[in-house]
């Protein structure tokens, strides 16, 4: 999933915060863990909250790092029993923050459009597509009632998957309106020769 290049601090954030989110009891304060209980949900460390602190404030300022300290990140999440699950979290998580990171005159203008209009659905795919590129690596296209995602790309695992199938649907929703989830067809991981995700949207019936 990584490739030689700087990688955006969002991706680490994302999944430290999801794996923080998943270890975090429902309905206990953090107050009433004994010490050992803490110690043994990772999420819970002091040191995973040092490091989300430590990747909020690049990924605030926009300041990448390098893709072994990313790669080290999904390898310690693919040895959960529930790594499925934190990554297709951190997947939303990072297309959020993705998604607030877009310019904020370029956002309030696809909030003042209509979500019934066609065309904002057009330009927010667009914009989709851009983001998924520089923050994924991955080929997104969009039309009226679909959606490809592809990644050359090998990823960490199958698993790890579940992360930018979760992404790009998010980031759809986010910036586009486009409703659906993307259905993982292809894997690297599996001895295919591309990752590939696809999805059918709701329509939007109206004539713009």
């Amino acid at each position: 999933m990584m490739t030689s290049e700087r990688t955006s601090a969002i991706l680490p954030l994302s999944l430290l915060e999801a794996m923080r989110n998943l270890d975090r009891p429902v309905e206990d304060g953090l107050e009433e863990l004994s010490t050992e209980i803490i110690a043994k949900r990772l999420g819970l460390n002091a040191t995973v909250s040092a490091q989300i602190d430590r990747y909020r404030g690049l990924a605030r300022r926009k300041t990448a790092v390098e893709p072994a300290e990313v790669e080290a990140v999904f390898e310690l999440v693919s040895r959960r029993p529930d790594a499925r699950l934190v990554y297709a979290d951190a997947g939303r998580r990072a297309a959020r923050h993705a998604a607030r990171s877009v310019a904020r005159t370029w956002r309030l203008a696809l909030f003042l459009i209509p979500r019934r209009w066609r065309w904002r659905r057009r330009l927010g795919s667009r914009k989709a597509a851009v983001v998924a590129g520089e923050l994924l690596g991955v080929r997104l296209t969009v039309d009226r009632l679909s959606a490809r995602a592809e990644l050359a790309a090998s990823p960490a695992n199958e698993a790890s998957c579940e992360f930018i199938g979760a992404a790009m649907s998010e980031l759809l929703r986010a910036l586009a309106g486009f409703e659906g989830a993307m259905v993982h067809q292809q894997c690297r991981a599996r001895g295919e020769g591309v990752c590939l995700w696809r999805s059918e949207a709701v329509d939007i019936n109206d004539p713009y």
